[in-house]
């Protein structure tokens, strides 16, 4: 659900400011979840309440998450919800695979996103930095920065946008596990359908980071809705398309603009 995740909070923010004419700040938090065994034939359950600041003024949108994580999974499984892919679940074979429940505070995002001056073509630059916050002690990261770049492609056509984008993740080196680069690629439409309603489905696949998890697909849906000027809604949920996804997950978001 992470690769929607700047069409969700444009959208967010233009159903809250329509005639925005200086910089919008929208603070935001929810509750998603997410199970599966992501290819590992074990049970992996996240539950998550991010908490994001967004700023948007002109083209520009710089955006800052940190999330509260809960995992139930074996504990040879590092992540769980954090970092810039949204499921980095990473198998560590030196650890015993007996099941173990942790929570905490999950790694923090940064992001920005440029939007080209264009009256036809919508077309986004995008760029994302996780800061290692999360307890590697606990296993909720892998205590290392990763950082990602993406672009994003539309057009409208009435009440529909549809829309591509491409995304490249660059993870952290962490002594104890093999990651590797991740290129992922997403498609979809988005509808307005109301003049405060939009909602979307996008197709989504990502590489794995790691050579323990197969590649990553699923299929995502949401609404967002603006509930007054400066109140929206969110609600959105997943099916995996393939063993390295979550098999489902959903959530619900809250915003508010000032």
């Amino acid at each position: 659900m992470r690769n929607s995740s700047i069409l969700f909070a444009i959208s967010a923010l233009a159903l809250a400011a329509p005639a925005m004419t200086e910089p919008t700040v929208e603070l935001s938090t929810g509750l998603d979840y997410r199970e599966g065994d992501y290819g590992t034939g074990e049970s992996i359950e996240t539950w998550e309440v991010p908490t994001s600041l967004r700023v948007q003024s002109g083209q520009f949108l710089f955006s800052a998450t940190l999330p509260y994580l809960r995992v139930d999974a074996p504990g040879n499984v590092v992540g769980g919800g954090g970092g810039i892919l949204g499921l980095p679940i990473i198998v560590d074979p030196t650890e015993p695979p007996g099941r173990v429940r942790r929570e905490g505070i999950g790694d923090l995002e940064l992001g920005a996103a440029y939007t080209v001056p264009s009256e036809d073509i919508g077309l986004t630059f995008s760029g994302q930095v996780k800061v290692p916050t999360a307890s590697t002690a606990k296993r909720l990261g892998t205590g290392e920065f990763d950082y990602a770049v993406g672009a994003e492609l539309s057009r409208s056509f009435g009440q529909v946008t549809p829309f591509v984008g491409v995304g490249y993740t660059m993870p952290g080196d962490p002594e104890q596990y093999d990651l590797g680069n991740s290129l992922s690629a997403r498609a979809g439409a988005a509808v307005w359908m109301d003049k405060r309603v939009r909602g979307h489905v996008t197709y989504g696949y990502a590489e794995s980071i790691s050579p323990l998890i197969p590649d990553e697909q699923q299929i995502s849906t949401g609404i967002n809705a603006g509930l007054s000027d400066r109140l929206s809604l969110g609600l959105y949920g997943s099916a995996g398309l393939s063993k390295g996804s979550p098999d489902v997950g959903a959530g619900v978001r809250l915003g508010t603009s000032f």
